[in-house]
């Protein structure tokens, strides 16, 4: 897998007749340009053909003042597929490989008189699109009239400009395109029309599922008049390809069969509420082509190409999802594959993208509806946008938005139900605390469809709870941010409202201040530029002591925000500091800990305690004083001992960290106990010795004073180790007991029956038994054998799944004949029937093919490993197949009280 950069730049030259030269010298540090209003008409084509010594060219000729070209530089790694030219000069497509990716190239001169234009752009590009799709050009509107535009003038939005922005964001949405420098500059405004009104124009749209690979986009001056050219910085990233075309349709029809064998349902029956093919075929055309990948291997092309097989598959799962009987959760068809170079990107299967394209679009059309088209000039204008496209979100706040929906919209409502099926579950709490019957948060995923929709959504009932009460107020839903209108003289009272979230939950602006009395109050941000945006942070989302004691407190009792926020129950010390953290230790547990002061109680003697499994969950929860509940329930209150506050969460870790030491040091000075142990450093020969641990005399308080700092770290660091390992063992003993009892499925413990095993012939020992293997498994019946008692080893997480699974079907002494591709003098085991077995077994384990083959690769790396360290026992010498399992003869004989050192 290969990583590199391109820069990409687009840019409204206004005609190339008039210093050509000076302009292309700002374009020295770019790889491929789109160019705009070449001009280059029958007879000029001299002017541009005579770049050709540095730059590949693609343009139009055209008698008129429009003119589209793309450049790409000859130093580049370029290999030319096709072009397609508009007769009119509007746009250039440019297939082509740039650094060995694919790419689908395309400058766009969207004129103001142009009217199909872009639909027919549309039509093109979702059809015949390969590789990764990049549009740059000049679309003459802008797409949020209150911040694309400099609005200290107050110039009416034409019906031009409100016709072209409609054409637009239609041919936005029929390709699943971002406004990547509204996305990475959510608050900054920024202009690339600098004449008469100053305006951003001109654009980099990207999909919405490829955002991840975008490092920076920029607006720069160029120093000429007119229009300023954007600048867009990307990774050019190569996901290897192991599956053959032939394959995929062999994939599609055992996941059909899987489903529809699961649901009980038929392709051959349609409901009544089943989606229409209009909708299917417009969802699946709007998907990129890409080397994306996916968890179960089967690429957008194949959908494309086979539309017709796909139309009543998509219709069975939508009818099932609709009807309540198909949980996506547990049919895992919500599942997804995280990318290597993004641990918050998610990739989709396609199916999966299809239907959330499809519901997506429906509340987008909804939510469309609901925004008025003119606000009153003297209303004053407030954004807010969100700080982040993927989140953990509780469907608590639209619940109401649900409800209403129920008698006065029922397709709506309906809508809202499937959305909540298709969404990923977050993390489930691991408390008792916690009600079994309280609704699971959802993970908004970047990479999902839904995503942007749902923010926005609730970002728009955000708003309507803050004004909803006043006199007069209008709400406007646009891509990436909401605009509440309100009265001047409510303006204040909104803002102290909103202030004390927007470092948390989303930015917050203040636009126009509107006209009171008749006069005109202050307006905000005429022009800003990249620059200056560490200044408007600070000017703009600091919260005053102010703010935030006149925030929050008039809606204490109303429902919560989409996704987590602050709590703000501040004390003071003497000094006047505040205390915004409290360094405690938790009496059960003994451990000390940062904890907010707002969730401790009077007598600081108690605390809220929060009870997400993810240790990076709890310290983000800490961080950032979050509200005490969990879907709407408390959490449960801890006993605990206070120490100290602190002002801030770094000084309050400090404070943590010197509470812990000292506890430390006063049991090892005050305290003795007999077996003591120390880390003994190992041959590198040995491997992992079995002597990992060895009993020392007793220690008494005289000897551990002699003891050196480093000594008594090692030791306390030792201890801390073992604890932890204590700790994870009896936390996965909890979890068997807890599969064992409640769990129909065959749970991880569960041993397979030896008559099957023995019927099976397992493990594999030599390429004799393997070929017979592969042998039996042409048949289904003997495949199902193998799938049912493999899927049966069980394991916690993909390595242990697969680790069963692989010692259960083949020796080390086979297994060290082949790797995954068969490089060097080694076998493929991707090419066996056997991989395709353990990847269904896998597959009923919760494990996703992506992740069963990492695991294979690694188990078959690890073989040589493996045998020799069974060589060294088979021979008497130490070695630990796994450091972490420990004989029971080498620990001590005294118990440690683990309690007294505070861990």
């Amino acid at each position: 897998m290969a990583s590199q950069t391109i820069n990409f730049t687009t840019w409204n030259v206004n005609g190339l007749k008039r210093q050509r030269d000076q302009k292309f010298q700002k374009l020295q540090n770019a790889d491929v340009v789109f160019l705009q209003e070449t001009h280059i008409g029958v007879g000029d084509e001299h002017i541009i053909e005579g770049l050709k010594n540095k730059w590949h060219i693609f343009y139009t000729t055209y008698m008129s003042r429009k003119g589209s070209a793309i450049l790409v530089k000859k130093t580049l790694d370029f290999e030319y597929i096709s072009d397609e030219k508009d007769d009119c000069g509007a746009y250039v497509v440019l297939k082509c490989k740039v650094k060995s990716q694919l790419y689908t190239l395309v400058s766009v001169y969207n004129h103001g008189t142009d009217k199909k234009t872009l639909d027919k752009l549309s039509s093109y590009l979702q059809s015949m699109t390969t590789g990764l799709l990049v549009i740059g050009g000049d679309f003459n509107t802008v797409l949020n009239p209150f911040i694309d535009k400099d609005n200290s003038k107050r110039v009416t939005d034409t019906s031009i400009h409100r016709k072209l922005r409609f054409c637009v964001k239609k041919f936005l949405k029929s390709l699943q395109l971002v406004d990547v420098w509204r996305r990475k500059n959510p608050v900054n405004q920024n202009y690339t029309f600098n004449s008469q009104v100053a305006s951003r124009l001109d654009y980099f749209f990207f999909p919405e599922e490829c955002m991840w690979r975008v490092r920076s986009c920029q607006i720069r001056d160029s120093g000429m008049r007119d229009h300023r050219p954007v600048y867009l910085e990307m990774g050019n990233v190569l996901f290897q390809k192991d599956l053959h075309v032939q394959l995929f349709s062999q994939l599609f029809n055992h996941k059909k069969h899987i489903l529809t064998y699961e649901t009980g349902s038929s392709l051959g029956k349609e409901s009544p509420h089943a989606l229409s093919e209009v909708d299917i075929v417009s969802a699946v055309n709007s998907l990129q082509v890409s080397d994306t990948p996916r968890p179960d291997g089967i690429p957008v092309s194949f959908y494309k190409d086979n539309i017709q097989v796909i139309i009543p598959y998509i219709k069975m799962i939508y009818d099932r999802i609709h009807s309540g009987s198909f949980n996506c959760s547990e049919k895992h068809f919500n599942e997804t594959v995280k990318s290597p170079h993004d641990n918050s990107q998610h990739f989709f299967n396609v199916d999966y993208l299809v239907i959330a394209t499809i519901l997506a679009r429906r509340l987008d059309d909804y939510l469309e509806s609901q925004s008025k088209g003119r606000v009153p000039k003297d209303l004053a204008t407030v954004m807010i946008t969100p700080k982040t496209f993927c989140t953990e979100m509780r469907l608590s706040h639209i619940q109401d938005e649900i409800e209403k929906q129920k008698r006065s919209n029922p397709t709506l409502y309906q809508d809202f139900l499937i959305v909540k099926n298709l969404l990923r579950d977050a993390p489930e709490a691991d408390t008792e605390s916690v009600d079994d019957s309280s609704e699971r948060d959802k993970l908004l995923d970047q990479g999902c469809p839904l995503t942007p929709v749902l923010i926005m959504l609730a970002l728009k009932l955000f708003g309507s709870a803050l004004a909803g009460h006043l006199k007069q107020q209008d709400i406007l839903v646009f891509k990436e941010s909401v605009i509440l209108c309100i009265q001047p003289e409510d303006l204040e009272k909104v803002l102290a409202a909103v202030m004390e979230r927007a470092n948390e939950v989303f930015y917050v602006k203040e636009l126009y201040r509107g006209n009171f009395n008749g006069e005109q109050l202050k307006c905000i941000g005429n022009e800003f530029k990249d620059k200056d945006c560490a200044e408007m942070d600070a000017e703009t989302f600091v919260n005053t002591e102010e703010e935030s004691k006149a925030s929050w407190t008039s809606r204490e009792d109303e429902e919560d925000d989409f996704v987590i926020h602050k709590e703000e129950n501040i004390s003071v010390e003497g000094d006047g500091r505040h205390t915004m953290y409290a360094v405690v230790t938790l009496q059960d547990s003994d451990e000390v800990v940062v904890a907010p002061t707002n969730w401790l109680s009077l007598d600081k003697k108690q605390c809220y305690w929060p009870p997400f499994k993810s240790p990076d969950k709890c310290m983000e929860a800490v961080q950032n004083r979050i509200k005490t509940e969990t879907g709407g329930k408390p959490w449960e209150k801890l006993n605990i001992s206070f120490h100290r506050e602190h002002d801030t969460f770094e000084k309050a870790k400090e404070g943590q960290k010197e509470t812990k030491e000292q506890k430390e040091r006063s049991y090892l000075l005050a305290t003795g106990f007999p077996g003591i142990l120390k880390r003994q450093r190992l041959e590198s020969t040995q491997g992992m010795s079995n002597n990992y641990l060895q009993p020392l005399p007793a220690v008494t308080p005289a000897s551990t004073s002699r003891m050196t700092a480093d000594e008594k770290d090692e030791l306390l660091q030792m201890l801390r180790d073992i604890k932890s390992t204590v700790q994870e063992n009896r936390a996965m003993l909890k979890k068997l007991l807890k599969d064992n009892t409640v769990s129909e499925a065959p749970s991880s413990t569960s041993v397979p029956s030896k008559a099957i095993k023995a019927n099976l012939k397992l493990p594999l020992g030599t390429f004799e038994d393997l070929a017979m293997s592969e042998k039996e498994l042409s048949t289904a019946t003997t495949r199902k054998k193998y799938v049912k008692f493999l899927s049966g080893l069980g394991g916690f997480g993909p390595k242990d799944v697969i680790k069963n699974i692989m010692q259960q079907v083949i020796t080390d002494d086979l297994a060290k004949e082949f790797n995954w591709q068969g490089r060097g003098e080694k076998r493929p085991f991707s090419h066996l029937s056997l991989t395709d077995v353990i990847r269904d077994a896998a597959f009923k384990r919760s494990v996703n093919r992506a992740e069963c083959e990492n695991e294979i690769k690694k188990y078959l790396s690890y073989t040589a490993d493996r045998l020799g360290r069974k060589r060294l026992r088979e021979q008497g010498g130490p070695g630990l197949e796994n450091p972490n399992e420990i004989s029971p003869s080498l620990m001590p004989e005294t118990e440690i009280p683990w309690d007294i050192l505070g861990f």
